[in-house]
């Protein structure tokens, strides 16, 4: 560790440096760690966020949701599945497969809201299946939803200034207080010293 240290130069690097430095590694690791979940689940979307209340009381509007690829044999009725409609392209839709059939070697898969009163129009083919539920984590969505706003992107751009900005005070603070404790150590001792006649 210590040689990983001299290599960077890391004592030298200003604190701000230092702090841009970590916070690339963080981004890094994290994108790379969503990229292997991603990897892992078999979707390219396997965390979504409940934004209706079609499936109440199964799942509430902020719930986030953990899901998973499947094969299209795999799917079954009663699964709950994320797909992507015509007839709604603000964002995908998360209902229940309530009939399943199999025309000509392609399933069709018909989906229906627990909350709404009738089936949706029409059927789901495999390609419009971004993924099944496999795990729902209450209200946790709602913090993804408020970080996409102007506020919740303003809160974040004063997280990052304050991550930059609040280390290089903080740390320059602690050095100029070494500095005067060192001064006034040697002030102390120097004053103490008996004084010698010549």
């Amino acid at each position: 560790m210590e040689r990983m240290r001299q290599r960077l130069k890391w004592d030298q690097r200003t604190e701000l440096a230092k702090t841009i430095f970590l916070f690339v590694i963080v981004i890094g690791g994290t994108l790379a760690g969503y990229g292997v979940f991603v990897l892992g689940m078999g979707t390219t979307t396997p965390l979504v966020v409940v934004t209706s209340e079609s499936m109440v009381p199964t799942l509430e509007v902020n719930d986030l949701l953990v899901l998973q690829g499947r094969a299209p044999e795999d799917i079954a009725v009663n699964d709950i599945v994320v797909f992507h409609a015509s007839w709604y392209a603000d964002a995908p839709i998360v209902h229940r497969v309530v009939s399943i059939e199999e025309v000509n070697g392609t399933y069709r898969y018909y989906t229906r809201g627990d909350n709404n009163p009738s089936q949706d129009f029409g059927y789901r083919t495999y390609e419009d299946i971004v993924g099944v539920l496999v795990w729902r984590i209450p209200q946790v969505g709602g913090i993804s939803l408020f970080l996409r706003t102007w506020p919740g992107m303003i809160f974040m751009a004063a997280v990052f200034i304050a991550i930059l900005i609040v280390p290089e005070f903080v740390c320059k603070d602690k050095e100029e207080d070494e500095e005067e404790a060192q001064e006034l150590t040697e002030s102390l001792s120097s004053a103490n010293e008996p004084a010698t006649d010549a």
